[in-house]
């Protein structure tokens, strides 16, 4: 019996059907490993190639085969004739590792700062775009907040590979906090907006507002100013989490014990609240606050440690409270940091430490 055949885009021959099917999955599986940039490049060769690479299961296979921890962003200010202009520059880990130590004679070369330079690029000028402030970053996209115009608050989404700018999306006369992520379950991005007392969220599949019930514990950066940047949330497998602490009716931070400590967790598919605990070896209240963060995918726990060090736990089974082990415990000596002095330089180094990202070596 003779195969079906047909014309192949990739070639002036005739092959058979199955081949074709084949060469076109060696394709895409070859594709999916090359970086952003290449394949946007790509999608200019052929109106072919361009089709499998702007694919939806395409993007998921390649944001999949993807490695992940590769980019940080960061935030810095242009001076401009009309004041400041915030940033937001994508640098890769390699970049900032690589970059040449400062020279310094009286500390040890792995503690040395590295210097690298951020070019002044209108691209990534948030001001080009009608933005001012980053909510959040999930698989590559980055939600902007929009200015505001006539009490109408609204966001945006910017994918920075494909230099792509959605609309603007979720007006509203409220003005709440926002955060980012992606619910796995329904295959769509998902923005919280929360104050003490409402919780909306918007869905990109439906393009509405939807009331939640409210948080069951207030996140303490909602009660009293915090002196994190990073406290409008975290997101993790498919997961919104903030740090609580119960019962709180006056702020007095040498008055809370760790009992009290508690992660308000958001499921984005059913939008409803699970409450984790931080790890049982957090056994005293820190004299400043502790914070959640993400690193490699894991929700992560960190605090000082009875004035000596700094310490990171990561729950390598998100939910499974058994699963909290300590990452890493770094003695602030090793950071040159002397919490026995009253120097503003060491006092705002106690408050800001905070892990943002884990090389994959």
């Amino acid at each position: 019996m003779n195969s079906p055949i047909a014309k192949s885009p990739h070639s002036n021959n005739c092959v058979p059907t199955s081949l074709l099917i084949l060469l076109d999955e060696l394709i895409a599986e070859i594709l999916s490993r090359l970086p952003v940039k290449t394949l946007m490049q790509m999608k200019c060769v052929c109106k072919s190639l361009k089709t499998l690479i702007s694919h939806p299961s395409f993007v998921k296979l390649h944001l999949h085969r993807s490695p992940r921890n590769t980019t940080i962003l960061l935030l810095p200010d242009w001076a401009s004739p009309a004041g400041i202009d915030l940033s937001v520059v994508p640098i890769p880990i390699s970049y900032l590792l690589e970059s040449p130590l400062l020279m310094d004679h009286y500390v040890p070369h792995y503690l040395r700062l590295r210097e690298f330079a951020i070019h002044n690029d209108p691209y990534y000028l948030l001001s080009n775009m009608d933005c001012y402030q980053i909510v959040g970053s999930c698989n590559g996209l980055i939600c902007l907040r929009g200015t505001a115009k006539h009490d109408n608050y609204w966001f945006r989404l910017w994918n920075p590979a494909t230099n792509s700018l959605s609309e603007n999306l979720g007006f509203s006369e409220n003005r709440l906090r926002l955060t980012f992520g992606y619910d796995v379950l329904n295959d769509t991005y998902k923005v919280v907006g929360f104050s003490a007392i409402t919780v909306k969220v918007f869905s990109l599949g439906d393009n509405v507002w939807k009331d939640i019930p409210s948080f069951p514990i207030v996140p303490f950066n909602l009660r009293i100013y915090s002196r994190l940047m990073m406290d409008n949330g975290v997101y993790v497998s498919g997961t919104i989490n903030w740090l609580a602490i119960r019962d709180m009716t006056n702020y007095k931070w040498n008055d809370i014990t760790i009992e009290q400590f508690v992660i308000v967790s958001l499921d984005l598919a059913t939008e409803t609240y699970q409450q984790l605990l931080p790890p049982s070896g957090f056994v005293e209240a820190p004299p400043v606050e502790p914070s959640v963060s993400v690193l490699m995918d894991c929700l992560c726990f960190s605090h000082r440690f009875r004035g000596t060090h700094f310490v990171i736990w990561k729950m390598m089974e998100f939910g499974v409270q058994e699963s909290w082990t300590q990452f890493l415990k770094i003695s602030f000596q090793n950071l040159h940091i002397d919490y026995g002095i009253s120097d503003s330089l060491a006092y705002y180094a106690q408050l800001f430490l905070l892990p943002l990202c884990v090389s994959e070596t």
